[in-house]
């Protein structure tokens, strides 16, 4: 419960009200809430809480600008940014999983910086003004009834199941396993990278395949868990794991699906290594692939110029081909 209750679950409420996140309106993103500051928090007029809204989802320099234009010292920020992973893999993930927060965009990738969260209408109601003691204990008691009993829970954990939207996508994995993705364009690269990329591999085999609000699939952590490798939900982890099982290869690849941002950079790929090694694996079995959907998607454009050294990009509409990106070796 401490997740739920603490400064950062208050924070991520707060911003959400400040903004009017609540239902479909005005999703929020974890630096929506890392970027405010005690300064900003204080200015409640309808016009502040639309510019630093629209400022939030330009950027923190946007953010800074706004505070000049209405004359606000902005002062000490709430979290730094680099605490972006705890707000979202913490506070806001176990505000979900109670029903409190809404994530109405599943078709994410879960590195997307887009914008996602909301407060549920019902869960927002209780902070209405216009309740009295009487009336506010009333209805905290039904919302605990309604979402925090067991089928509660269970009702919270079928909002975010991709086997409940018609338009879900359904993977076919090496070995005729399938799994459900949730919809939208990263899980098709996922696909693709699934069913088209690992042909490429002499025994290709799926370690794991993330989902926005879900790092590690339950039986994928468990398979994990299995070779010796423990699941932290709050690893950097990527979009997809495969190994290549082949005694002649023995290759573990890092696959990240890049649709609205996430590319492996020489950051991300240090990263990653760093992850790897501490498990067990060596640095000479790790591959890193950046997914695209087409080389001429706007993208791959972008990325190109930020893929890590010794890394490799692919793309779903050529998927017999594999860009490297190296050094060039002694001739």
């Amino acid at each position: 419960m401490t997740s739920t209750a603490n400064r950062a679950a208050s924070a991520i409420v707060f911003v959400a009200m400040y903004v009017g996140a609540i239902g479909d309106r005005k999703p929020i993103r974890p630096s929506t809430v890392t970027w405010m500051s005690d300064a900003v928090a204080e200015r409640r007029s309808d016009a502040d809480r639309r510019g630093y809204y629209r400022a939030a989802m330009t950027g923190e320099k946007a953010v800074e600008a706004f505070c000049d234009q209405i004359g606000v010292t902005r002062g000490k920020i709430w979290y730094a940014n680099n605490s972006r992973e705890p707000v979202r893999d913490e506070s806001i993930d176990a505000l979900i999983n109670n029903g409190a927060v809404l994530n109405i965009r599943t078709d994410l990738s879960t590195n997307s910086p887009l914008a996602r969260y909301v407060l549920n209408p019902d869960f927002a109601a209780l902070f209405s003004p216009d309740l009295n003691d009487l009336e506010f204990g009333d209805a905290v008691a039904r919302w605990r009834d309604a979402h925090l009993s067991v089928t509660g829970r269970r009702r919270a954990q079928l909002l975010r199941d991709p086997a409940r939207n018609s338009e879900s996508v359904s993977v076919t994995l090496p070995g005729a396993d399938t799994r459900t993705l949730h919809p939208g364009p990263s899980s098709l690269i996922l696909k693709g990278v699934a069913e088209e990329f690992s042909k490429h591999l002499q025994q290709p085999n799926i370690l794991f395949i993330s989902q926005p609000g879900e790092k590690v699939n339950l039986l994928d952590g468990r398979d994990l868990e299995a070779m010796g490798i423990p699941v932290d939900q709050n690893s950097l982890l990527p979009d997809c794991l495969m190994a290549d099982l082949d005694d002649g290869r023995d290759e573990v690849w890092f696959i990240e699906a890049v649709f609205s941002g996430g590319e492996i950079t020489n950051e991300r790929k240090a990263s990653l290594l760093a992850w790897a090694t501490s498990h067990g694996l060596r640095a000479e079995q790790c591959r890193f692939l950046s997914a695209f959907e087409s080389r001429t998607h706007s993208e791959a454009r972008r990325a190109l110029s930020t893929l890590a050294d010794g890394s490799f990009a692919w793309f779903r509409d050529e998927p017999g081909y594999v860009l490297a990106w190296d050094v060039i070796g002694p001739n």
